[in-house]
This record gives C-alpha cells, sequence and structure tokens, in this order.
C-alpha cells in the first residue's frame, strides 16, 4: 500500500498501475521490469513517428501506432475479466478495458511530449489529447476512434438516460487526477473478482479503496458483502452499521437493516 500511495502522489499513474497489479499477483508482475517493457515500446513510438514536432500530424500517427501497429483493443465478449484491469496483462497481451488502456496510452504520449490525460467520465473512461490552435480531441481507448461533441453527448445520456438536465456539463470532461484513475481502475478489478467469484480478491481491493476512500460509505458497504460472504460476519455486520448511519435513505438501507437482524441473530454471545 505505501508502494502503491507514493506512486499516486507522484502522479504516477503508470507505476501506480504496477504497483497494483504487484498487489494481486507478486509473482508475476514485477513493476520495474514492467516499467522496463515500458520504455521499449516509447522507443518504438518514437522511431515510427520520426519527429518530435508536438503537432496533429503526429499525434495521428501516434494513435496508429498504439492501436494498429501494436495493436492495443478491447475485448467486447470478456469485458470484466480481472485481467484487463491488470497492467502487466494489458502490456503482455495488448488488451483492456478502456481506463487500463487509457493509462498505456497517456503515459506513453506524454513521454512523447504530448499533452494528454485521462476524462473519469460515467460509465466510459476517455482521452483528452489538448494541441496548440486546435480543438481539444476525444478518443475511446478501446479502439483509437475520435468522438465528437454529439458523440460525447450521446454517450453521456445513454449512460445516465434518467438525467433531466438538457446538457452535459463541462465537469463531465475534467482531466482525472491520478489517484481518480486508480479507484475506477480498482472499482473495475472489485467488480470483476466479485463477478468471477473470487471473493479474497475482491475483498483486498475493496480494502484498498477504504485506504484511498475513507469517507466512502459504498466501500464500506461493499466491505460488508464481501465479508459476509466469506464468513467473517461480526466485522461485516460492523460496516453495514456504519452504510445505514452513514445513508439512512438509500434505497438499499431497508434491505440491509433485514439483512443485519438476520445477522446479528446468527452471531453467538461471547461470554467473558
Amino acid at each position: 500500500m505505501k508502494n502503491l500511495k507514493q506512486a499516486i502522489d507522484k502522479r504516477d499513474c503508470l507505476m501506480a498501475s504496477f504497483r497494483l497489479a504487484n498487489v494481486f499477483e507478486p509473482d508475476s508482475c514485477h513493476p520495474e521490469d514492467y516499467q522496463r517493457k515500458f520504455e521499449l515500446l516509447v522507443l518504438q513510438a518514437k522511431t515510427f513517428i520520426s519527429s518530435t514536432d508536438i503537432t496533429l500530424e503526429n499525434f495521428k500517427r501516434f494513435v496508429q501506432f498504439f492501436y494498429v501497429e501494436l495493436a492495443f483493443s478491447g475485448d467486447q465478449k470478456n469485458y470484466f475479466l480481472c485481467q484487463y484491469s491488470l497492467l502487466h496483462h494489458v502490456i503482455d497481451y495488448r488488451t483492456g478495458i478502456p481506463v487500463s488502456l487509457a493509462i498505456v496510452f497517456q503515459s506513453m504520449a506524454k513521454v512523447l511530449g504530448f499533452d494528454v490525460c485521462g476524462v473519469n467520465f460515467p460509465g466510459h473512461f476517455l482521452i483528452k489529447c489538448r494541441l496548440s490552435h486546435q480543438p481539444e480531441i476525444y478518443l475511446d481507448p478501446l479502439n483509437g476512434n475520435q468522438l465528437s461533441r454529439q458523440d460525447l453527448e450521446r454517450l453521456y445520456f445513454s449512460i445516465l438516460d434518467e438525467i433531466e438536465d438538457e446538457k452535459m456539463p463541462e465537469e463531465a470532461l475534467q482531466e482525472a487526477s491520478c489517484d481518480e484513475t486508480i479507484v475506477r481502475l480498482l472499482h473495475n478489478l472489485k467488480a470483476s473478482y466479485i463477478n468471477e467469484k473470487r471473493y479474497s480478491d475482491a475483498l483486498t481491493a475493496v480494502e484498498l479503496l477504504v485506504n484511498l476512500c475513507p469517507n466512502d460509505p459504498y466501500e464500506r458497504r461493499d466491505r460488508g458483502f464481501l465479508l459476509h460472504q466469506l464468513d467473517c460476519t461480526q466485522v461485516a455486520i460492523a460496516d453495514y452499521q456504519y452504510f445505514i448511519r452513514k445513508c439512512p435513505k438509500d434505497p438499499v438501507t431497508q434491505l440491509l437493516q433485514a439483512q443485519l437482524q438476520h445477522l446479528c441473530e446468527q452471531v453467538p454471545v461471547v461470554f467473558h
């Protein structure tokens, strides 16, 4: 956790992602080794672009290098596989989800001199590039396709279809900080592990999230669920009680209260 936080504090998304992968797969992810693999890819990119000018044409050449020459892409059929959120696998197999692909893309682009960042867009992480005397460029990290303003608004309202606002708020397109990006990556990891019923790994993910977002009651709720699945009933009860206190009007609270009563009846009384 210490190494992960240090990388986040340095705003080094790439190393933070490698550190995160090392937590879950320490035998296969050695961050320094994968940093060197990444640097080799950057050298290939420099050769392919063959120019240090920060121009729209050279940025398009980099996009071509990343998505055509290196063949980075998303897997639409098996979107929730945990390996797509573990950056060493993303580097090795050139396949990921929007946030993990965006981390690799923006990290390479920055070394090449481009002003590129991630966007913590609802439901679908994005890439944003700023070039002099050019409108901001938005890319879909899954395939490198450029997204127009209309595309972005359509995507926004397809995900948040219950929102009554007529316009997409500008905040939706703000740059994602390093810690926001890693939290997004962790949320995907947590969901993948739960989907695969790997509750111990999911609990590790949510413990990291509780450390990074200590005031988020929803992480405590999720930790309670996972502890419950792992038969750690007393600790699960404490997390459920915390969520109920903090979110009394949440639709899930009523269900949790019934669950909590059932759990309390199961916990044996200990006499000292």
